[in-house]
């Protein structure tokens, strides 16, 4: 009998015990990988103290304060993670979780987008060509398909190109004829050279040495790139073709993969947010420009405005570039036509 007690006693304290370690945890437990931080990689070119980078940051302040600290955003600045030219594929394949995109980089990468560098377009505005991106994003797939293995988190027209150079005022295409040009990103490279100048790719970094060195006579570039990148002191002229004689379209990418793991409630955030960021360069930008000419205007810089005569010697000296980019998109079976078509009825809406 005794027996029989001792063994039932210990079958039942053997059973407390394993239903004990069943349920207690301890204090010292790992947390559940919700609560943990997600930390994320975005490669940039600009330098961290341009007035724009403080946009990026403050919009990351917002993500993480909107997520209750759940999202830290790791900004790498000036080229630090990724070259420019690296940005896109490097976001693609997963180098950095996120990146800032100049469409344009890798020419020939997306050519039915490389409609927003075509010159001389005529786009009134950076809100205007941001709104006429969109509405062309929307109703061409071909246009979409092009960003591959990548989440566009933002999308917006960059600030306009213009011509500067060290010692020369420049009004009509022939003023430039045998000129070494920086023209960067695609920008108005196939252009300058139709009109006989030599255009030539030069990263940012090297801008300012390729002008002070005389190895480049002239830039094609924002105010905002003359300024960020110190090519200011050395260009005392400027032609200014309105709102700009090219623009890009700047993106903020994210790694498909990185964004599929996210949380429904953290990718809402960034979604929600989206708007925020892209009209908060914009305006950024806009403070920007007017800080930058202000200060090339107290460095005693000219300012060139073409005549409307003068403006249509440079639209007409760019149409053979627009009508053969036409032709040779059509010709991998993408809709160029109908994508510069809709762009020039919605510039000529936007211009009234």
């Amino acid at each position: 009998m005794m027996t029989r007690i001792l063994l039932k006693t210990t079958v039942s304290i053997s059973i407390i015990a394993m239903f004990a370690t069943l349920t207690f945890v301890p204090a010292f437990a790992e947390k559940p990988a919700s609560s943990k931080v997600i930390e994320l990689s975005f490669a940039h070119t600009i330098p961290p103290v341009v007035p724009i980078a403080k946009v990026y940051q403050q919009w990351a302040q917002m993500i993480s304060d909107k997520s209750g600290g759940k999202v830290k955003i790791n900004f790498y600045w000036s080229e630090s993670l990724l070259k420019a030219s690296e940005l896109y594929r490097g976001v693609q394949t997963g180098q950095a979780d996120m990146a800032y995109y100049v469409i344009g980089l890798d020419y020939g990468l997306m050519p039915l987008n490389m409609f927003t560098k075509l010159g001389f377009m005529g786009y009134p505005s950076m809100e205007a060509g941001t709104e006429i991106y969109q509405k062309i994003w929307d109703k061409f797939p071909e246009i979409r398909d092009e960003l591959k293995g990548v989440k566009v988190m933002a999308a917006r027209m960059s600030p306009g190109y213009h011509l500067s150079f060290p010692n020369k005022e420049v009004r009509v295409p022939a003023d430039i004829k045998g000129m070494k040009i920086i023209s960067s990103g695609a920008g108005l490279a196939a252009e300058l050279a139709t009109m006989g100048a030599a255009p030539m790719d030069v990263k940012v970094g090297d801008m300012y040495m390729s002008m002070e060195r005389g190895l480049a006579e002239g830039i094609c570039a924002h105010f905002p790139v003359l300024h960020a990148f110190g090519v200011l002191p050395v260009v005392n002229y400027h032609t200014m073709f309105g709102s700009g004689a090219v623009f890009s379209i700047d993106n903020v990418l994210m790694n498909l993969k990185t964004w599929n793991s996210l949380p429904p409630d953290i990718q809402k955030i960034f979604e929600d947010l989206s708007p925020w960021l892209g009209q908060g360069i914009i305006k950024g930008d806009n403070g920007y420009i007017a800080m930058v000419i202000g200060k090339a205007k107290e460095m005693g810089h000219t300012f060139i405005t073409p005549t409307p005569a003068e403006m249509a010697l440079w639209r007409e000296a760019v149409q053979p570039v627009h009508d053969k980019w036409i032709a040779d998109t059509e010709a991998k079976g993408l809709p160029a036509k109908g994508v510069y078509e809709e762009a020039k009825k919605l510039i000529k809406q936007y211009t009234r």
